[in-house]
C-alpha cells in the first residue's frame, strides 16, 4: 500500500473543503470530485502494481474525513456561502449540533466515494500501460 501517494492525493480534499467553504463548488461539487476521482486513479493506476481498489477507497476515505473537518472548522463560513446545506440540516435531528452532523457524514460519504475512486482506479488499472520496470545493472 503506498500510503505516501495516498496522502499526497488527499491534498486534493483540503482544496475541495476550502473551496466549498467559500461557496465555489456549490451545483458542480460531484463533478469536481469526479474529474479528481479520474486523475487520482490514472495516477494510481501508473505509480502502484496492485490493491488498485485499496487505493483508491482509502483516498475516498480520507478525502471524506479532510473535507469534513475543513468544512467544520470554517462551519459558519461555509453555511454563509451554501445556502443549501443550511435547507437541509433543518431536516436533521435538532439534538446534534449541525457541525457534528458535517462531521459524522464526512468518513461515510468518503467510504461511498472511495468505492467509486476504488472502482476508477481498477478501470485505469486496466487501460493504463506502465512503463517498463529497468532492471538493475549486473
Amino acid at each position: 500500500m503506498n500510503w505516501k501517494l495516498i496522502s499526497l492525493l488527499s491534498l486534493f480534499s483540503i482544496a475541495m473543503g476550502s473551496a466549498s467553504v467559500l461557496g465555489l463548488t456549490q451545483n458542480y461539487e460531484w463533478l469536481m470530485w469526479l474529474v479528481i476521482g479520474v486523475l487520482c486513479a490514472w495516477i494510481f493506476a501508473r505509480r502502484v502494481a496492485d490493491d488498485f481498489f485499496l487505493h483508491g477507497f482509502y483516498l475516498g476515505i480520507l478525502d471524506g474525513v479532510f473535507n469534513a473537518l475543513i468544512q467544520a472548522m470554517f462551519f459558519s463560513t461555509y453555511l454563509a456561502n451554501n445556502p443549501k446545506m443550511v435547507e437541509g440540516l433543518k431536516d436533521m435531528p435538532q439534538a446534534i449540533p449541525p457541525a457534528v452532523i458535517v462531521l459524522i457524514m464526512g468518513p461515510i460519504i468518503g467510504a461511498l466515494s472511495g468505492v467509486v475512486f476504488g472502482l476508477l482506479t481498477v478501470i485505469a488499472g486496466k487501460l493504463v500501460k506502465k512503463p517498463p520496470v529497468e532492471s538493475p545493472p549486473t
